[in-house]
């Protein structure tokens, strides 16, 4: 008996484009906002001023380099899920091989008692 499963890579494959276009999206956003903060700082500016603008520079580019790095867990993450799916199957599988050893024991022992009962 076979299950047939439904074909699930269109949606997996648009997911997948809508998360990386998501994150394009905040990258671009992000940068953006980088590039505006880097045109603000002028020599001729006070030291606060282009040090405080500086400092949301150092920011941005720490939370670009934060969410860049979520793309990768998420792949870490899915593999480690599916590892362990693996591993769960693999002990199902081991239980139902011991199982199904167990019953055509048990059956062999029923069909050994039953020569017994009619050598007797």
């Amino acid at each position: 008996m076979f299950i047939i499963l439904p074909n699930l890579d269109p949606w997996v494959n648009q997911n997948e484009d809508i998360t990386t276009n998501t994150i394009n999206n905040f990258e671009n956003h992000l940068l953006s906002i980088k590039t505006e903060r880097q045109n603000m700082i002028h020599p001729n500016s006070h030291p606060t001023y282009n040090e405080r603008q500086q400092k949301i520079i150092e920011m941005l580019d720490w939370a670009l380099e934060k969410y860049k790095a979520v793309p990768n867990m998420k792949k870490i993450n899915q593999q480690v899920i599916l590892n362990n799916i693996i591993e769960e199957l693999g002990k199902k599988r081991e239980v139902a091989i011991t199982k199904k050893q167990k019953a055509i024991l048990k059956d062999e022992m029923l069909k050994y008692s039953e020569e017994e009962d009619t050598i007797d």
